[in-house]
């Protein structure tokens, strides 16, 4: 396992901005097609004040930042993120990760999402696990 992956170690941002037309491929994808995340006037009606992307496109988003370990013979062992806030349409959201812990050929990996609207939309772990 390379030294690159120690405890406090921080691994390089990612930032997105999340298009409609990024939206509407993944509500195709997912088969998620709730309004709230394709009409401005149904997400104001469930309290938004504009439409939101889905939480986990978010969540897929935020997984790309441990693609350089994925390409060093990790894989994905474990994932949960918490949403806390939404995610507007067109904003463009920032992704930042720290290796919280490395023990028996894994890596936890803590995650961050933010938005310009919010300083923290989500957070999570991705626990990664060495191909042996």
């Amino acid at each position: 396992m390379s030294s690159a992956y120690q405890f406090g170690s921080l691994l390089e941002p990612i930032s997105l901005e999340v298009t409609e037309e990024i939206i509407k491929r993944y509500g195709d994808v997912s088969g998620d097609h709730n309004p709230i995340h394709f009409d401005d006037n149904e997400a104001k009606k469930r309290g938004f004040s504009a439409k939101i992307i889905h939480g986990m496109l978010s969540m897929a988003i935020a997984s790309k930042i441990v693609e350089p370990l994925l390409n060093d013979s990790f894989w994905i062992k474990q994932y949960n993120m918490k949403f806390i806030k939404p995610v507007f349409a067109g904003e463009r959201i920032l992704v930042s990760g720290s290796v919280s812990l490395v023990q028996d050929g894994q890596v936890l990996i803590h995650v961050q999402v933010s938005s310009p609207t919010y300083p923290q939309v989500a957070k999570g772990e991705l626990c990664l696990q060495v191909y042996k």
